[in-house]
Order: structure tokens, then C-alpha cells, then sequence
């Protein structure tokens, strides 16, 4: 499979879809609770699946989608683009469009991604800062 294909009802958890992760340098958001369609489909397309009972439970099995130029902007049920100003959260749930890839790392390491095409968030769990959280009581 090299073409684009949907993930419907994912769970996401740690979207940095507007600012960059601090880790990996790159927008990037886990698809979490992967169903075996889900699971299926990925595998077809060359990328490979991870789970991590012992630190991540909560993910169950996962596959973390990345970009290195683009942003990753959210769209709600009606196509209106979310946020940047309200960020989407821990186990909201999403329907995606992904397109697998090939990488080649700079030690010549190679592999298979995802990469997101278009994001639509069907059960918006809004992330609140601290901060801001403590600003608003």
C-alpha cells in the first residue's frame, strides 16, 4: 500500500501540532488504541507499530506520525481549522488521512513513517496549560 488511506476514530496523545516537540524537533502526534483494522492497514503500508505496556499502557498499540516542515493543523467535523489558540489534548479522538514514506537518517538508517494528510478532530479534549488553567479559577 503507497497511497493515502484513513485511520477512522484514533485516539490521540501528545499532539505538538503547532509547535515543534522538544525531543524529535518535529510536529508530531501518537495515533494511540489502534485497532486491528488500524493496526492491518499500517502494517500493508510498510510502516511498523509499537506498543509500550510498561511506561505507556494508556497508548495500548500506536504509531507516532511526524513532519519535519509542516505544521499539522487540526480541523474540526465542519472543516474549520482548531486552534492554534486552543489546543487539542490527550485522548481526543480523531479520523486521519495518512500517507506512508520513506526516510533515510543521516547515518543511513532507513524506514517507513507515516505521514498526516489531514486531521479531523471528532472529540476534541482541549490541553490547558497550567498556567492558563490556574489563570481562569
Amino acid at each position: 500500500m503507497s497511497g493515502v488511506f484513513k485511520l477512522s476514530n484514533v485516539e490521540l496523545y501528545w499532539p505538538h501540532l503547532y509547535e515543534r516537540n522538544k525531543l524529535s524537533g518535529k510536529f508530531q502526534v501518537d495515533l494511540c488504541n489502534l485497532s486491528p483494522e488500524h493496526i492491518e492497514a499500517i502494517e500493508q503500508s510498510g510502516v511498523s507499530i509499537k506498543s509500550n505496556d510498561e511506561k505507556k499502557p494508556e497508548q495500548g498499540f500506536f504509531v507516532t506520525c511526524k513532519s519535519s516542515k509542516y505544521e499539522i493543523k487540526p480541523y474540526d467535523k465542519s472543516g474549520d481549522v482548531i486552534g492554534p489558540e486552543v489546543l487539542v489534548g490527550n485522548g481526543s479522538r480523531a479520523d486521519v488521512m495518512v500517507k506512508p514514506y520513506s526516510w533515510t537518517n543521516p547515518t543511513g538508517m532507513k524506514g517507513m513513517s507515516l505521514g498526516i494528510v489531514k486531521l479531523v478532530v471528532t472529540d476534541l479534549h482541549e490541553y490547558v496549560p497550567e498556567a492558563e488553567e490556574e489563570e481562569t479559577l
